[in-house]
């Protein structure tokens, strides 16, 4: 990244004066859009027009209308080592820490001891030391941690030595299990620390997960600073956090910001690239195509046969899916013991307590209706990549998400609102023989822009801001040229 940090500096310093007002539009206002048009905008650019095919900001990380103002179409979970986010946000006016919950990293997994669910069991616990610094507070936390033996405990350390005298380097092509098998790691650390991480982390099951991706993180959470392993949960929706601000921050500089804007024709005219929009059409001097792979797919057909190849790459690209029910207990309140918690014999696997968001750090207020004075509680439930024999019918997983919550807070009221997004294309498969694309096309004047693309991480809203601001350079760099 300081490569990449270096050339939007430099284009900051008299890019208006090697080229006449350079004409830029960036198709897609998800968070690899808007990373984008913050770093265009910040090096100089003065034309840039952004378009988002829906009504809100946020890609495949947005606020969905109806029910409280809060909800996404998916709960994400972020990291403290998610640097250009973290960046981004502060130089937009968003403040990480006003907006995410922070706390250390923390497996807390529970069992339901009967089919009734009248109690739940702790199976497993693991909490990083927030006072000591990386590596010791993962170290010691998996020293101190309950529900394995000794022996797993001591073998897992004994293996991330073993990986970091490699560099958290591998040989290419294994999967997570292969790589666990490989280290002789089984039992419950595995399943509820190294697999559990790995479905949180990456989106995809273990047997099929690439372990060199997976290794790239647990290697930032290792040996980044004291905070890199902190989980960060967003306090607001996920339009708000990022997006909404990096909006308003383009437009004061000059940008225009185009919402329920489908793009329905991109194509080259010439020098020129023309965009055809559902409000208008215009040409282009360079075009950030930040759309998911099949949308961009479509919009690159017929620019003739390297660019169709390119689109046939992008629209066999595989995807997980990512399940989210919301429940919501209105006049009671009560609250899990810790903010996340999984589930180890139900299809529901994690969930997060809400209140404990809603506790704000500072004066600032954010929007949410349960911050009202009506007594409520409310839950939002995960299933990461379920299979396609995975039940996901509303009914079944509201009255498992509920007996979950009875065997860990008591006896309990049916809930009195829910809601399931399931996002059939929530992120990229992170598998390891997946041959993710370059942000780089066929043609020099268009820049792909998405989480897909090639990278040390799977597809994150950290992968999605560091293929923007790659994009942004990319395109600088064009223009320079």
């Amino acid at each position: 990244m300081a490569g990449l940090a270096h050339l939007v500096e430099m284009a900051q310093i008299g890019l208006s004066d090697q080229i006449a007002k350079p004409r830029i539009a960036i198709i897609g206002g998800g968070y690899a859009g808007m990373a984008a048009a913050v770093a265009l905008m910040d090096a100089g650019i003065t034309d840039l027009t952004l378009y988002e095919a829906g009504p809100t900001l946020g890609g495949r990380a947005r606020r969905i209308p109806g029910g409280n103002g809060d909800e996404d179409n998916g709960q994400h979970l972020c990291l403290g080592a998610y640097t250009e986010l973290l960046k981004l946000m502060v130089r937009v006016g968003a403040d990480p820490e006003d907006l995410f919950y922070r706390c250390p990293l923390s497996l807390l997994i529970h069992t339901l001891n009967n089919p009734l669910g009248n109690k739940s069991k702790s199976l497993f616990s693991l909490r990083a030391n927030r006072f000591l610094p990386a590596p010791l507070n993962l170290a010691t936390s998996i020293l101190l941690s309950s529900g394995s033996s000794l022996s797993e405990r001591v073998h897992t350390l004994q293996a991330l030595n073993q990986l970091k005298q490699q560099s958290y380097l591998i040989s290419p092509g294994l999967t997570v299990s292969q790589l666990l098998d490989e280290h002789g790691i089984h039992g419950v650390f595995r399943h509820f620390f190294w697999e559990s991480l790995c479905l949180a982390a990456l989106n995809t099951p273990p047997q099929i997960a690439c372990a060199q991706t997976f290794l790239n993180i647990l290697q930032d959470i290792a040996e980044g600073h004291q905070q890199a392993s902190n989980f960060l949960i967003p306090r607001t929706d996920l339009s708000s956090l990022f997006p909404e601000p990096a909006a308003l921050y383009i437009q004061k500089k000059g940008a225009e910001v185009y919402t329920s804007c489908a793009i329905k024709q991109c194509e080259p005219a010439g020098k020129l690239i023309r965009v055809v929009g559902t409000r208008h059409q215009r040409l282009y001097h360079h075009v950030i195509l930040a759309t998911p792979p099949r949308a961009a797919s479509t919009l690159i057909t017929g620019w003739g046969e390297p660019m169709d190849d390119l689109s046939n790459q992008l629209r066999l690209l595989p995807h997980e899916k990512i399940a989210t029910l919301s429940l919501e207990y209105s006049h009671r309140r009560f609250r899990l013991p810790f903010p996340m918690m999984g589930i180890a014999n139900s299809p529901i696997e994690w969930i997060v307590d809400r209140s404990y968001l809603l506790q704000q750090p500072s004066t600032k207020v954010l929007k949410d209706s349960s911050a009202s004075h009506t007594p409520s509680s409310r839950f939002t439930c995960v299933i990461s990549a379920p299979r396609e024999s995975s039940n996901l019918d509303k009914g079944f997983l509201t009255s498992e998400a509920h007996t979950c919550l009875q065997s860990l807070c008591g006896s309990l009221p049916q809930p009195t609102a829910s809601r399931l997004v399931v996002e059939k294309f929530a992120t990229l498969s992170c598998r390891p023989d997946i041959h993710r694309p370059h942000a780089c096309t066929p043609d020099p004047r268009l820049i792909l822009a998405g989480d897909y693309l090639q990278s040390r991480y799977p597809s994150t809203l950290e992968t999605a801001v560091r293929s923007g601001l790659s994009a942004a350079a990319l395109t600088i760099k064009h223009i320079q040229a």
